[in-house]
């Protein structure tokens, strides 16, 4: 076993007292400024909630790639792309094109299945009107982020009266579903003067790719503190920060010298939370920024609401609670000595409430279409399985590698499914290829707070998506699958090569545990 050594910087937190007895809180109201205060801040992110979120969508039933025109529900003139009962909220709205595809087609929106559709108008004006056309990601797929909650009930459909019907090509609703107790107020337009000052922060938050958290769920303890921490290793050596008490890690920066794809690639993150014996992140340096085949090139530099790439250093803004205790390990697997500058933004705490999970990290490299791979669907396709685990917890992102030198040949026609405490197939979040998972559609990707690329083909492809309304809350098991399809050429070029899917998933976990990632 080679030599390792641990060079540990303790930070000691203060406990004070427990804070005297207070009374209940009062029950969270689930109103629209409640949804979009939720699109600008971070603290809530951790905690664990009793939802189900799921996604109506154009899938292929047959198992095929034909996900643009499979509508489940045409009834003459009216085609219902969702019908469910409340409480709950709609966070996204997406289609493939415009124009022809949806000539003569309105959409109309029925909340709480009342007599007049608080929306009614053709589906272009929707997605260029305020506030809808407020909260984008792109134009490569049209779409709105804007929330859409409902008491009792949803009904998204479109209406064409013309005798040759258009409906548009590819139809992506994700929703989330609430439990019957809570309180839930239905979106009424025109929007209130506070709803509408509340859009305009997230608004700023989004175009700035800058968190704003004044008014969050939790207010602050105490001030934050910086802790920054320089790590000289040598080749199979350690570094370790260890932070005592209890806290939050609301902002984690790391830099290395050099930051070269050897360095990148065989650095290893492992933080254990609350004295745990495994790490709840495990995770290649370079995987869990995404800059692990590019470094810090020019192309690659980039600004989101949560994780980003600078010139010298990458960040993390997923707040990483803990309640007992946490350490961070930086392994230098690489084969040269090696600088890494962390700087973290720490804010002390008394106590966590039991419903805040702790942050993990789940890292997955599998050679694509091979016999060993999940076999999904009715007709068998080959997957990367990015995430399975039991027990308690929250999905709120992923990051996805692959080298493909190839053009134009594309590798992203394989959908995304999220199986959450469920079992059965279909799972009910069926996506319709990869790029739209990510805000992007037609084989592009676009950058934006919440969503986007690192790098794109030919050459190192790195992609981030993250969830911030419409996290994936489980209780008793989750599993996500992505299917490794290509088209254009590229369904010939996976079966036969079989390159290499790599995926980071991001979840909040109660207890912490094992991330189970792969060596």
């Amino acid at each position: 076993m080679s030599r390792r050594l641990i060079l540990c910087a303790l930070a000691t937190l203060l406990l004070a007292c427990s804070p005297p007895p207070s009374d209940p809180p009062a029950p969270v109201v689930h109103d629209l400024e409640y949804f979009l205060r939720r699109l600008r801040t971070l603290d809530h992110l951790p905690r664990m909630e009793h939802t189900h979120t799921a996604m109506a969508s154009t899938w292929d039933r047959t198992g095929g790639n034909d996900d643009g025109l499979d509508f489940k529900r045409i009834e003459g003139d009216h085609n219902i792309l969702l019908d469910v009962d409340g409480p709950g909220c709609i966070h996204r709205i997406h289609t493939g094109l415009l124009g022809e595809p949806v000539q003569g087609a309105r959409i109309q929106i029925v909340l709480d299945q009342h007599e007049t559709a608080l929306v009614d108008m053709p589906v272009e004006t929707l997605f260029a009107q305020p506030p809808f056309s407020d909260l984008t990601t792109g134009h490569t797929l049209p779409g709105t982020h804007f929330p859409i909650p409902f008491a009792r009930h949803a009904r998204v459909q479109l209406v064409n009266t013309d005798a040759v019907k258009h409906w548009g090509v590819v139809w992506q609703i994700t929703y989330t579903r609430y439990p019957d107790d809570t309180d839930l107020r239905s979106l009424h337009l025109p929007l209130a003067d506070a709803e509408q000052r509340e859009l305009s922060r997230v608004i700023r938050a989004w175009t700035r790719s800058t968190p704003d958290n004044a008014a969050g769920e939790t207010p602050p303890a105490s001030e934050a503190q910086t802790l920054q921490r320089t790590l000289a290793l040598a080749p199979g050596q350690s570094g370790q920060i260890d932070l005592g008490g209890c806290g939050v890690i609301h902002e984690l920066r790391v830099g290395t010298t050099p930051a070269t794809v050897n360095v990148l690639g065989r650095t290893r993150l492992r933080f254990f939370w609350d004295h745990a014996p495994d790490p709840s992140v495990d995770v290649p340096l370079g995987a869990f920024f995404g800059h692990g085949d590019v470094g810090h090139a020019p192309r690659a530099l980039h600004d989101s609401l949560l994780m980003g790439l600078g010139a010298t250093a990458a960040y993390s803004r997923f707040p990483m609670p803990f309640d007992d205790g946490a350490s961070l390990v930086v392994d230098n697997g690489s084969d040269v000595p090696l600088e890494v500058r962390l700087r973290l933004e720490l804010q002390p705490c008394l106590e966590l409430d039991p419903d805040v999970g702790r942050f993990h990290a789940t890292w997955h490299h599998t050679a694509a279409a091979t016999q060993d791979a999940p076999h999904v669907g009715p007709m068998q396709i080959p997957a990367h399985r990015m995430l399975r685990q039991q027990g308690q917890g929250k999905y709120v992102g992923a990051r996805l590698q692959l080298v493909w030198p190839l053009w134009p040949d594309w590798w992203g026609e394989g959908d995304l499914l999220i199986w959450t405490d469920e079992q059965d197939w279909p799972p009910s979040y069926h996506g319709t290829g990869t790029e739209e998972y990510f805000n992007s559609g037609w084989t592009m990707f676009e950058r934006s707070a919440i969503s986007g690329f690192v790098t794109v083909r030919p050459g190192p492809v790195s992609l981030y998506s993250f969830q911030l309304n419409d996290a994936f809350q489980f209780r008793d098991n989750i599993d996500i699958l992505l299917e490794t399809v290509g088209s254009y050429g590229g369904q010939l070029v996976v079966p036969a090569l079989h390159p290499v899917w790599r995926t980071t998933a991001l979840w909040y976990g109660v207890p912490a545990r094992d991330a189970g990632s792969d060596p």
